[in-house]
């Protein structure tokens, strides 16, 4: 089973370009805490700074990004070789779109601590996700067959990410294949191998990943669009009005819904 990082939200719709890093992979370290029932005042400082991560940790999910950042500070000032910290850090910049703030606070939490699979995992998409793809491949290369890397399945799966965004897609499928194989239903793996069957004119494999993709509940402009475009080459209209109609509906400011117009009036 594919582990509930920062990939089991992934990134909303992973082949859009947008990775999700983040609410999944907060309550992963918040799972970290030291229960709260200890007096914090009694505790050695790595546990005080603990504790004060998961605080921020709380006010990030909340959408408290002031406080947030306060108590990821306060937990620096207590323990500085805090990767953790560090880690949550970059989660709350990279919420708030600050890229290069996000890129120093996931440094400083891998060269602090490098067997912090969550943060190298999270620090190499999201070099991959802002254009920095040689980094971003060199990261979760780097502990890709690292034996205690509990989350070896979501390094695959970032690795196939990055070199799709690139157009390297026989680089990118067979680390998404093989994470198919450990997590059948996962659309983030589904969606790209859809995308590349269809680019490739493979139109009976594009169909069969879609379907498995809606199948699961996943949703997303992309999807609709590349499951039109396929029912219209294996020339199925109808079925093809079925995704342009979902489309319109789901996504009625989509400018993909012009190739589509004919097909919606006259169907």
């Amino acid at each position: 089973m594919i582990s509930k990082s920062c990939f089991a939200s992934l990134l909303g719709s992973v082949a859009v370009g947008r990775y999700c890093i983040l609410m999944v992979c907060m309550a992963v370290l918040a799972g970290c805490a030291t229960s709260g029932a200890e007096k914090v005042e009694k505790w050695v400082p790595t546990k005080r700074a603990d504790a004060h991560v998961s605080l921020g940790l709380d006010y990030l999910k909340r959408g408290s990004y002031e406080v947030a950042l306060e108590e990821f500070d306060l937990a620096i000032s207590i323990n500085p070789n805090s990767d953790r910290a560090h880690h949550a850090k970059g989660l709350l910049s990279a919420q708030r779109g600050f890229v290069e703030d996000a890129k120093r606070s996931f440094a400083k939490a891998v060269r602090l601590n490098s067997s912090n699979f969550i943060a190298v995992n999270d620090y190499g998409i999201y070099q991959c996700q802002n254009g920095s793809f040689r980094e971003g491949i060199d990261l979760l290369s780097s502990i890709e067959n690292r034996q205690d890397n509990p989350l070896r399945t979501n390094t695959l799966l970032g690795l196939g990410i990055c070199h799709y965004r690139q157009n390297k897609f026989e680089e990118a499928k067979p680390y998404l294949r093989t994470v198919l194989n450990v997590s059948p239903r996962l659309p983030q793996a589904l969606l790209p191998l859809a995308d590349m069957s269809y680019r490739e004119s493979k139109f009976l494999n594009a169909r069969a990943f879609i379907e498995r993709y809606i199948a699961v509940g996943a949703i997303s402009e992309q999807a609709l669009v590349i499951g039109a475009n396929t029912e219209l080459q294996l020339g199925d209209g109808q079925k093809a009005k079925q995704y342009a109609t979902e489309l319109r509906r789901l996504y009625p400011t989509s400018q993909e819904l012009t190739a589509f117009r004919d097909l919606l009036t006259n169907g």
